[in-house]
């Protein structure tokens, strides 16, 4: 049985399965979003967050961004509850130490595993249940999701550094477990096998071309500098309300300027050192466009590396993520005020920090994925090998039907983790404009216009445009003078 029965066999289980894969959820998403069918986004995400498998914390944060386009404030806010529980736990206890513990789970791909929720994610959750909280009034609400938003971002790199070592450590017991219990160890070394197809140029340019991903440096988490995790964007709401509120807001408004020095939070961090107290100002955050998305990309294992590498091969196929980008809401924004149009200033480049947390999940993910297959491919091998030199037929027989049985086994599991909270933003911009007597602001993104009025005192305003034909959401909340 050659490589091709081995897929027929395969395709037919998929075909009997009929059931919507996740990129296909998540394809219907996205054309529902930059459409600007709010409506449509939670439905099917909050369907599969409720079966509660592995995957629902990533449908709670897909639910509950479509919760929070749509208008749904209380049941976005209920999704993000849970997806924060989960969280919480994963915080305590790696993914990597948790799922399917007797299942070799490892030795299938990293969707075996729950959703672990990266620092975005972490930020995001906290940041949209803040903005709701703001625009109903219940400022002690939002001061405390601001503020867990932010400590999860001190967070970060020590909650990388856990994953990665319990990844590791997850890899090198079920890669053994799986030999052991196919009664045929692997030839050759799976550790020292993996390093050589890390280090192999030709492999390594593929990887590049590929993925955007550079084996040798990138997602090395000791190389990070802040503005590669930080959000500026985070940094600068919790800011500006502290302000506000007046009770602080120096600390967050720094390291929002020091990551985005050409935008309002300089000022902003100016006039709070100067112990200014805004009047009539209207602070405006617009989240554009939506952020890279996962997809599958196929490669086979390199064998010309592998010195036993042969005839008894039969399948040696791996599948890694990359990153799509996605385009912008709007090429041009500004706000009229008083007649005179003024330009919104980029603040935080939320593709770069998607970027950076895929980097390092990337840089574990490749090393599992090259590990798995060679344990599998190894397997192979020693199977073949020991039928050929069997003088029982029953025993040969035998041998063969478990060589077939890993490499059938191999193709099927053979898949990358397209998980990815792909509601969030590509950029976020901002402008600040003192508020015209009137109250009326015109936003304009290229030839969209959405007219606001703004009550007096100090708003902060939070606009999403996923899409260039979507209707831009707006969120207002308003300080008294």
């Amino acid at each position: 049985m050659k490589v091709h029965a081995i897929a027929a066999t395969a395709l037919a289980a998929v075909c009997l399965a009929g059931c919507r894969t996740t990129k296909d959820v998540l394809d219907d998403y996205e054309r529902n979003a930059v459409a600007g069918a709010y409506g449509n986004l939670p439905g099917e995400s909050a369907e599969l967050a409720a079966k509660g498998d592995d995957s629902c914390l990533f449908w709670h944060l897909m639910a509950g961004s479509g919760y929070y386009m749509s208008g749904g404030r209380e049941q976005a806010n209920a999704h993000f509850d849970a997806a924060e529980d989960m969280m919480q736990k994963n915080d305590a206890k790696s993914v990597f130490e948790q799922g399917a513990s007797g299942g070799l789970a490892m030795m299938t791909n990293d969707r075996a595993f729950p959703y672990d929720g990266g620092g975005q994610d972490r930020v995001f959750t906290c940041l949209y249940k803040a903005i709701d909280f703001l625009c109903l009034g219940k400022a002690s609400a939002a001061r405390t999701e601001l503020n867990r938003a932010l400590q999860h971002q001190e967070n970060w790199i020590w909650e990388r550094r856990k994953d990665v070592a319990a990844a590791e450590k997850r890899m090198s017991a079920d890669a053994a477990a799986y030999a052991a219990k196919q009664e045929a160890a692997p030839a050759g070394n799976p550790a020292q096998l993996t390093a050589t197809v890390m280090g192999n140029s030709a492999f390594a340019e593929q990887v590049r071309t590929q993925c955007g991903f550079d084996p040798a440096k990138s997602g090395n988490l000791a190389t990070l500098a802040a503005a590669d995790y930080l959000n500026a964007y985070a940094q600068h709401v919790s800011g500006v309300f502290r302000w506000l509120n007046g009770d602080g807001g120096r600390g967050a408004l720094k390291t929002a300027a020091e990551l985005a020095p050409r935008t309002t939070a300089a000022r902003d961090l100016a006039e709070c050192e100067r112990s200014v107290k805004p009047s009539n100002q209207v602070w405006i955050w617009v989240e554009d466009g939506l952020c890279p998305a996962r997809e599958e990309w196929r490669i086979d294992l390199p064998l010309v590396l592998l010195p036993y590498a042969n005839r008894y091969v039969m399948y040696a196929g791996m599948a890694f993520p990359r990153l799509r980008p996605r385009g912008a809401g709007a090429a041009r924004w500004s706000v009229q005020a008083d007649g005179a149009a003024v330009p919104f200033v980029d603040e935080a480049d939320v593709d770069h920090l998607i970027r950076t947390e895929f980097d390092v999940y990337m840089r574990g993910a490749l090393a599992r994925e090259i590990t798995r297959t060679i344990v599998k491919v190894g397997t192979q091998v020693a199977l073949g090998v020991a039928a050929d030199n069997t003088k029982d037929w029953r025993h040969e027989a035998g041998l063969r039907a478990a060589q077939v049985g890993v490499a059938t086994w191999a193709l099927t599991t053979t898949a990358a983790d397209l998980r990815s909270w792909t509601a969030l933003p590509k950029t976020v911009k901002c402008v600040r404009v003192t508020r015209p007597a009137d109250g009326r602001l015109v936003l304009q993104a290229d030839g969209q216009q959405v007219p606001l009025t703004v009550p007096p005192g100090n708003t902060m305003v939070f606009v999403r445009k996923p899409g260039p034909q979507a209707p831009p959401v707006v969120k207002m909340a308003t300080f008294a003078r």
